[in-house]
């Protein structure tokens, strides 16, 4: 009897540890968060990181790159795989243009070489959307400009400048998006946001000094320099050709230009 009791006691201490250890092992684990990205990268190949098409061109790399970048502010090791993924993008493409193999981007092209006016507009197809109602506001002023033209004056041509910048301010914020307020960035990030305005009124200030100049300041021009006279419907309709040509070159410059 003592010595049933002895190994019932030895055999209690046992129990417990296994049953710890059952319930530890029972108990659900929090799954981890992984970044799309990060698994992207994982597999190597940049096309997946961007989350493009392996026939995406320069605009669509370009593109997604800031959009990546700009969804993962703050998260360094998603950063890095971004920027690894666009580089190794970029010089499979030089090396593409060494060795004459397929069909290179000229941006790409000449990314080695030094660029004359910079600031100069690119061509660049905006979204459907933004070429719809900007070609709703230039035609409204359009035909403000052709149902009163005397009243009119000068209003449609500065109205047009408008409905032109802030497409273009729209379109800039899209191609290259600021940093979100709260967020932790640098310093040339910060001014990302006035770089796009600034961008969206010089372009549409080229489209509105265009349009003038091409509808009626240079025909006016050389008309008076090989001693012709125009018609009468010119000189009259001068509101009418400057709103036609401002309202058409904004709608350009929107649609196809950044």
């Amino acid at each position: 009897m003592q010595r049933i009791m002895s190994r019932s006691i030895a055999a209690k201490p046992s129990l417990r540890p296994a049953r710890l250890r059952a319930s530890f092992s029972s108990s659900p684990r929090t799954p981890r968060f992984v970044s799309p990205v990060s698994c992207a990268a994982a597999s190597g190949d940049p096309y997946d990181v961007l989350g493009l098409p392996q026939n995406a061109d320069y605009n669509a790399i370009q593109r997604a790159y800031k959009k990546k970048l700009s969804e993962n502010r703050g998260n360094e090791e998603v950063q890095a795989a971004i920027e690894a993924a666009h580089s190794s993008l970029m010089m499979n493409a030089l090396t593409s243009r060494l060795q004459g193999g397929a069909p290179v981007d000229k941006n790409v092209l000449y990314a080695d070489r030094a660029r004359y006016f910079p600031w100069r507009p690119k061509l660049w197809l905006a979204e459907q959307k933004v070429i719809m109602y900007s070609a709703i506001a230039q035609c409204v002023l359009l035909a403000w400009a052709l149902l009163s033209p005397l009243t009119a004056g000068t209003q449609p041509v500065i109205w047009s400048a408008t409905a032109g910048a802030v497409g273009n301010i729209y379109k800039q914020n899209r191609i290259s998006p600021p940093p979100v307020r709260g967020m932790e960035v640098s310093d040339e990030e910060k001014k990302q946001g006035g770089k796009n305005i600034m961008r969206g009124a010089f372009l549409a200030f080229m489209a509105t000094f265009s349009g003038c100049l091409l509808f009626y300041t240079a025909p006016d021009a050389i008309a008076a320099q090989v001693n012709r006279v125009l018609p009468i419907w010119f000189y009259e309709g001068q509101t009418v050709l400057l709103t036609l040509g401002t309202t058409l070159m904004n709608l350009l410059f929107t649609s196809i230009y950044r």
